[in-house]
């Protein structure tokens, strides 16, 4: 013969047609059940009331500390208006728009927006890394740059996004899309920036090709900085967490922007990406910054951009001045030397060190050693 299973409420009932009988001894079945006699008597006393064994709910039946219905449901609208944003982002927002004195707490935002099943599984915190967070003390002491991975207009079109934060503040200094991702591309959206917030004491980028740094590789972006004194440095080969700030930012944008639109044009996404560039700066509090605006961290650089002389001589007085061409060839006592395609249009200083040995420099940087052999007279 099997056993017999019963669930908790078929014994609850059981338990009071036993007890209901002639002769019956509550008792006993107490300690036939396993249950108190407290328990006992409070399952027969609501059947008896009621016929129903049934727990009756816990829920208080006032809740004077609960969130007004009037914030809860501004709430519910801004997470409707910014659908990406988790429960610190709204009370910060929340505080600035309507500040009150019952402002709720984040956990308390985050079960408004669960009980209204806003909750959204993909968007939820990771369990954090303990990386070691760094950032620079001023506003433009370092800017990072960066390309993101191609967008798709058609089946043989692409365009790809570039960014440029500051990294102290996380002003997003500049947002667009290009055509291609040539050096040349690049710097003029990095001159854009310069003429409009000034200039920083230098730029981190990673070791794409517009920003390559070998010495017949030289880039033309890296060039230009060197004119303008800014300092180009480069990230650890494979370790993106150098420009993590600017790699995050990707992270925001594929969630809030990428993945919830899609247009056929250059310009289509242009404006998207200065919208949304806007409300990044201008309304969106950043964790980091003590929910915080990255605008209220952000000040323009007392540098003020000036285009570079392209014919500029400095230097030692025995130095000579070489204009370098489109091939990025000069010419030195008679023989051609490669500088780089990226010193094209510039002029480079040869400092003579004896025996034939020149060094080769750009504003104080060093580019390379040349060792001239005179030449044979026939």
């Amino acid at each position: 013969m099997p056993w017999k299973v019963m669930d908790l409420m078929s014994q609850r009932y059981e338990f009071c047609h036993l007890a209901l009988k002639p002769g019956a001894t509550v008792s006993d079945l107490c300690q036939v059940f396993g249950i108190s006699r407290k328990t006992g008597y409070k399952w027969l006393r609501r059947y008896r009331e009621k016929g129903d064994l049934t727990d009756a709910s816990r829920r208080p039946h006032h809740s004077p500390g609960r969130i007004a219905a009037a914030v809860e449901a501004q709430v519910v609208a801004l997470r409707q208006e910014f659908p990406c944003w988790g429960p610190r982002k709204l009370r910060r927002l929340l505080r600035d728009r309507q500040p009150a004195p019952s402002l709720p707490a984040v956990v308390t935002v985050a079960r408004i927006l669960k009980r209204h099943g806003l909750t959204d599984p993909a968007l939820q915190p990771k369990i954090p890394v303990d990386w070691q967070r760094f950032a620079w003390p001023c506003p433009n002491d370092l800017w990072q740059m960066d390309l993101k991975a191609p967008l798709r207009l058609s089946e043989r079109r692409k365009i790809y996004p570039l960014g440029l934060l500051d990294d102290h503040s996380r002003f997003l200094l500049g947002l667009w899309v290009v055509s291609d991702f040539t050096d040349n591309s690049v710097l003029r959206c990095w001159i854009e920036a310069a003429r409009q917030h000034g200039l920083p004491q230098r730029t981190l980028t990673d070791h794409g090709p517009q920003f390559r740094m070998e010495d017949h590789q030289t880039s033309a972006f890296r060039v230009y900085l060197w004119a303008c004194g800014v300092d180009h440095t480069q990230g650890r080969i494979a370790h993106p967490q150098t420009q993590g700030k600017i790699e995050r930012l990707w992270r925001t944008l594929n969630l809030e922007v990428f993945r919830r639109h899609e247009y056929r044009d250059l310009a289509s996404w242009q404006t998207c990406l200065d919208d949304w560039r806007q409300q990044y700066n201008h309304m969106r509090p950043h964790q980091e910054l003590d929910d915080e605006v990255p605008a209220r961290r952000y000040r323009p650089s007392e540098r003020l951009f000036v285009e570079p002389d392209r014919g500029q001589r400095w230097g030692h007085a025995n130095s000579q001045y070489r204009r370098v061409d489109g091939r990025g060839l000069t010419s030195l006592s008679g023989q051609h030397l490669m500088v780089g395609r990226g010193f094209a249009g510039w002029t480079v200083e040869a400092r003579p060190l004896g025996n034939g040995c020149w060094h080769v420099f750009f504003k104080d940087h060093f580019i390379r050693e040349y060792l001239l052999t005179p030449k044979r007279i026939v």
